[in-house]
């Protein structure tokens, strides 16, 4: 497939709507590649598709595109740990999109919005607390210029309410504010977000401020609930697995069983 889609940019003139349509499902083709190999732990393989989508995003000259592609880049430097240079893709892409989101367009306002949220992430594992909760009051802002439910599907990024919570449950177990994190947004149900992999994420997160918070037996309960429905998500997370780790080495005597059962899952046992 990606042969065929290059060789159709190669043979038809720049501008015609064979050439624009070639780079479009290049660029969906080198996403869906790219958050793949993210999720399967090779973000590595990530950056290289993430960069295949740049390049056909930045001939395309889309701002909206180019957001989209440069949401998977920051997720592949999270990846790889490089906060830093996540908020500088960021903020780049989101200058661009400023015009576009200001008219009130729903594909800008939700690539606006996930934009951000690399951001909250981005401060909140530099330790950077009061910019990640500032990110996360401006992306709660963007959220609510969207339909009442509306879930980011089109970009893949799931932007809405509720995912704003997932992002601050994360930040808040980075910069030791769990409580925070989890009550920062009011009257959402994460359990009914169109996506999986983001309940599963969001489960882990909660589960890793309730062992923050001294509420470890919790903890192994919604860790082992979330291992139910996607077993090889949660045994391959690291965050999961270091979780799993720090409760084993303090003891759970409440939930011996089910933190056994997470630790048979994981492979942990010498």
């Amino acid at each position: 497939m990606l042969e065929d889609l290059n060789t159709t940019i190669l043979i038809h003139e720049r501008g015609t709507a064979e050439w624009d349509e070639a780079l479009r499902l290049l660029v969906d083709a080198a996403r869906n590649a790219g958050q793949t190999l993210n999720q399967t732990g090779l973000p590595d393989l990530a950056w290289v598709a993430a960069e295949v989508a740049a390049g056909a995003a930045t001939q395309l000259d889309d701002p909206i595109v180019k957001a989209a592609v440069a949401w998977d880049r920051c997720g592949a430097l999270l990846h790889q740990g490089s906060a830093r240079e996540t908020q500088a893709v960021a903020d780049a892409a989101l200058r661009a999109l400023e015009p576009i989101s200001a008219t009130g367009d729903t594909d800008a306002l939700v690539l606006e919005g996930a934009l951000v949220l690399r951001q909250v992430v981005a401060c909140a594992r530099a330790g950077d607390a009061d910019g990640a909760w500032s990110q996360a009051t401006r992306a709660l802002e963007v959220s609510g210029r969207l339909p009442d439910g509306h879930h980011d599907l089109r970009w893949q990024t799931v932007f809405s309410r509720a995912n704003v919570l997932v992002h601050t449950t994360e930040a808040g177990v980075e910069v030791d504010a769990p409580d925070t994190g989890l009550s920062f947004v009011d009257d959402v149900a994460v359990a009914a977000m169109p996506s999986r992999e983001r309940i599963t994420h969001y489960r882990i997160d909660e589960a890793r401020a309730m062992h923050r918070m001294g509420r470890s037996g919790d903890a192994v309960v919604t860790l082992r609930s979330a291992a139910q429905r996607a077993p090889h998500y949660v045994h391959a997370h690291p965050m999961a697995r270091e979780l799993v780790g720090d409760m084993v080495r303090r003891g759970v005597p409440s939930q011996a069983a089910s933190l056994s059962g997470l630790v048979r899952g994981m492979e942990l046992v010498s």
